[in-house]
C-alpha cells in the first residue's frame, strides 16, 4: 500500500482522482469521480474520501485550527492562534466558513469568546447559505451564543440568506426546532429588534402574529419561500411542519388549498399523515361537492383532477371517490400521482381502496426531482405499514429512480428510516 507525501495537498490529490477517473471510465463508462476518489483513499488506506480529506486538512495549521474550533478545544486554538496571529480570519473549503461559524454551529461558547476577543467579525458570511454564525447558533438553539454574537455587534435580523429566513427563520423552521431552547432564542431576536415572519410565526404557531402580518399585507399568504424549499407557499409548510391550526387558520385568511410551488406539487403533497391537512381536503372537498351538483344539474359525468379524488379519499367518502373514478378514469394511472400521495401520507385505507380498483402499485411519478414509485416515498418517510401494504400488492423493491439511481432501500437508507431498512431487506 503506498504511503502519502510528508505534505500531501488536496488538489494533488484530487488531480490523482482525476486521472483515476480516465481509467475507471474505460472499463466503466457509467464511473463518476466520487468512484474514482473512493479508489485513491483506499489505495492510501482510508474508508472513504471524506476520512482522506480529514485526514489531510488535519496535518495543515488551518485544518488544526479548524478541528479545535469544531471541536472546543480552547487551548489548541489559542496555542496555533498565537504561534500563528495571521490565520484568524482563514476561511475553510468549500464554503469559505470562518472559525466563528465553526464553533458556534458546533455550540462552543468559551471558543467564540476568544474568537470574539481576537476580533473576529460576528456579520461576516460565508458563501455557501450566506450567513452569520448567528444563522447556526440560532438553528443549534444556542442562546448563549446566540447572545454573545449579538452582544458582539451581531446582527441578530440577517436578512439575505440563501433560505431567506434570516436568523428568527433559522431558530424556527427547521425540524427539531420546536422545543424550549429554540424558543428561548426567538424570544431573546425580538428582544432584541428582530421581528417575526409568516414563516417563523406559522412554526411557533402564533396565530396573532400570522394575521397582524396577513393584515399589514395580506400577499404573506403568497409569500413563497426559496428556490431550496422548491418556492413553497406558507400553506405547504403550515403542512409540512404538522400545524392544523395553522393550516386552518391560513385557509381562513385566504390561501389558496390548490396553489403549487415550483415543483408543481400542492400543499397535499407535503403531508406525510392522514390528518395533518384535513382542513385542505376539507376546503377541496366542498369545491368537488359543487362540481358534483353542476354535474348533476347538467346530466353529465362530473369532472375532476387528482386532488379532487386524494381530497374525497382522505375524507373516507368512498361512494363520491368511486364516482369520480369511473367518470375520470385517467386518476388511477400513475401520472395522476394518486396512489403515490396517498402512499406518502400513510394512509392505509386509501391505498387499499385505490389497490383494489387496480392502481399500478409500480407506476412512477415525479417527486423530489426523480421519479418514483409509491414504494420510495413510503419507505423514505419510515412508514412501515404501508410498506407491508405496497409489497403484499406486489410493489417491487428493485426498481431505482430515475435521479439518484437508489431503489426504496437506499432511499429508507437515506432518510434514516432503520424499520424499513430491516424489512426491505428481509
Amino acid at each position: 500500500m503506498p504511503s502519502l507525501p510528508d505534505n500531501p495537498s488536496l488538489e494533488w490529490l484530487r488531480k490523482q482522482a482525476k486521472r483515476r477517473l480516465d481509467d475507471l471510465q474505460r472499463d466503466n463508462p457509467a464511473a463518476q469521480l466520487a468512484d474514482a476518489q473512493l479508489a485513491v483513499a483506499r489505495e492510501y488506506g482510508f474508508p472513504s474520501w471524506r476520512a482522506l480529506k480529514a485526514h489531510v486538512d488535519g496535518l495543515t495549521v488551518d485544518g488544526q485550527m479548524f478541528e479545535a474550533a469544531r471541536s472546543g478545544d480552547l487551548a489548541a486554538l489559542v496555542r496555533l492562534l498565537d504561534a500563528h496571529p495571521d490565520r484568524l480570519y482563514a476561511r475553510a473549503q468549500p464554503y469559505e466558513w470562518t472559525l466563528l461559524h465553526a464553533a458556534a454551529q458546533s455550540g462552543h461558547p468559551a471558543v467564540v469568546g476568544e474568537l470574539l476577543r481576537r476580533g473576529l467579525d460576528p456579520n461576516t458570511r460565508e458563501k455557501g447559505d450566506n450567513t452569520y454564525a448567528m444563522h447556526w447558533a440560532a438553528a443549534a438553539g444556542r442562546l448563549d451564543i446566540v447572545r454573545q454574537l449579538a452582544d458582539a455587534g451581531g446582527d441578530v435580523v440577517g436578512a439575505g440568506d440563501d433560505h431567506q429566513g434570516e436568523v428568527i427563520g433559522w431558530a424556527t423552521m427547521w425540524d427539531g426546532c420546536d422545543d424550549a431552547a429554540h424558543h428561548a432564542v426567538v424570544d431573546f431576536l425580538v428582544s432584541r429588534g428582530a421581528r417575526h415572519h409568516i414563516y417563523s410565526a406559522i412554526a411557533m404557531n402564533l396565530a396573532g402574529e400570522v394575521r397582524r402580518i396577513v393584515a399589514a399585507d395580506p400577499s404573506a399568504l403568497n409569500q413563497r419561500q426559496s428556490r431550496n424549499e422548491n418556492n413553497r407557499m406558507p400553506l405547504h409548510f403550515a403542512v409540512q411542519m404538522k400545524k392544523p391550526e395553522m393550516v386552518a387558520l391560513l385557509l381562513e385568511l385566504g390561501a389558496d388549498p390548490l396553489a403549487v410551488d415550483a415543483m408543481g406539487q400542492t400543499a397535499a403533497s407535503y403531508s406525510q399523515t392522514p390528518d395533518a391537512d384535513r382542513p385542505v381536503m376539507e376546503q377541496i372537498a366542498r369545491i368537488v361537492s359543487a362540481e358534483f351538483e353542476s354535474a348533476a344539474r347538467g346530466n353529465r359525468p362530473p369532472r375532476g383532477g387528482p386532488m379532487d379524488l386524494v381530497a374525497l379519499l382522505a375524507l373516507r367518502d368512498w361512494d363520491r371517490a368511486d364516482a369520480l373514478l369511473r367518470a375520470n378514469s385517467a386518476l388511477i394511472e400513475p401520472s395522476a400521482g394518486v396512489l403515490h400521495l396517498m402512499s406518502q401520507r400513510n394512509d392505509t385505507d386509501a391505498v387499499s381502496w385505490l389497490l383494489a380498483h387496480r392502481a399500478p402499485v409500480n407506476g412512477l411519478w415525479p417527486s423530489q426531482g426523480a421519479l418514483v414509485t409509491p414504494l420510495h416515498l413510503a419507505a423514505a418517510r419510515g412508514h412501515v405499514a404501508m410498506v407491508r401494504v405496497l409489497l403484499d400488492a406486489g410493489a417491487d423493491s428493485t426498481i431505482h429512480d430515475s435521479a439518484h439511481d437508489s431503489d426504496p432501500l437506499g432511499w429508507a437508507e437515506f432518510f434514516k428510516q432503520p424499520e424499513v431498512v430491516r424489512l426491505l431487506k428481509r
